[in-house]
This record gives C-alpha cells, sequence and structure tokens, in this order.
C-alpha cells in the first residue's frame, strides 16, 4: 500500500516546487514594481498571476486524487483482519475475544507501517525546499563560476 501510494503522489513535490517557484517569480515582481515603474506592469503581473493560480489549480486535483487513494486505503486496512480471519470465524473455530485481539494486533501493525503515508505532506513540501535550495546552490556556483572566468 505504502508503494502504491508513493507512485500516486510522486508527483506533489514537484508540483510544490513549481507552487514555491512560480509564487516567487510573483512576489519578486510586485516588489520590483514598487520601486521601478517599467516592472510590474499589468500583462505581465496577470500572466505570473495566472501561472500562479493554474499550478495551484493542478495542485488541488493531484492532492484530491492523492488523498483519495490514501484515504481508500487506510479505510481498507479496517477490514483486512476481519477479511484475513473469514474462513475462521465462519467455522466458529475462533471467538469473539481472540478475534478482537488479532484484529488489534493487526491494526497496531498496520498503523506503525502506515507513518510514511500520514507523513507524505511534510515529506513532500520537505522535498520540495530541497529541490529549492538545489536549485540555488546551482545557481551560485554557476555565477562564481562566470565570475571567476572573467
Amino acid at each position: 500500500g505504502t508503494v502504491v501510494l508513493g507512485l500516486v503522489g510522486s508527483k506533489l513535490p514537484g508540483i510544490e516546487y513549481d507552487i514555491q517557484k512560480n509564487e516567487a517569480a510573483y512576489r519578486k515582481e510586485l516588489v520590483l514594481g514598487e520601486d521601478d515603474a517599467t516592472r510590474a506592469k499589468p500583462d505581465q503581473v496577470d500572466f505570473l498571476f495566472d501561472d500562479v493560480r493554474k499550478i495551484h489549480f493542478k495542485a488541488y486535483l493531484h492532492y484530491f486524487y492523492f488523498n483519495m487513494a490514501k484515504w481508500s486505503y487506510l479505510q481498507g486496512m479496517v477490514i483486512v483482519p476481519y477479511f484475513a480471519l473469514g474462513p475462521t470465524i465462519i467455522t466458529g473455530a475462533i471467538t469473539l475475544g481472540v478475534v478482537s485481539q488479532t484484529v488489534r494486533a493487526m491494526g497496531k501493525v498496520a498503523e506503525s507501517l502506515q507513518y510514511i503515508i500520514r507523513s507524505w505532506l511534510k515529506i513532500v513540501e520537505l522535498v520540495s525546499v530541497y529541490k529549492r535550495l538545489r536549485e540555488f546552490e546551482r545557481r551560485i556556483l554557476a555565477a562564481e563560476s562566470t565570475t571567476l572566468e572573467t
């Protein structure tokens, strides 16, 4: 289940990265427009705002299907122990107390395996910040190498 949800949510870090990048470009243009009358023209600001809006709509869509898959998986895991114990329950070879203990034990195991799933949104945020920092570092190194060449 964790692997499937990892695949379903694999695009989220890139989308979060694009959100940060587009919002930063929009804010930068607005700030530069405060000091320079040639910056932050309505056409440019509208274009940047449309980019921000589009990436947010894309994020909503991807988070929607990720959350649908996540909550379907989490709710599905509630009934798995009963399916596993189904034949034993039907034959009457097990008591209600043993069923309850088994279901509770399987629930604890499943809960410990779901840590990554429950933390996925934080993981997405951290991966996108890491990507932004790597881009920032590449730009600094590129600027230093051009400075050293001249």
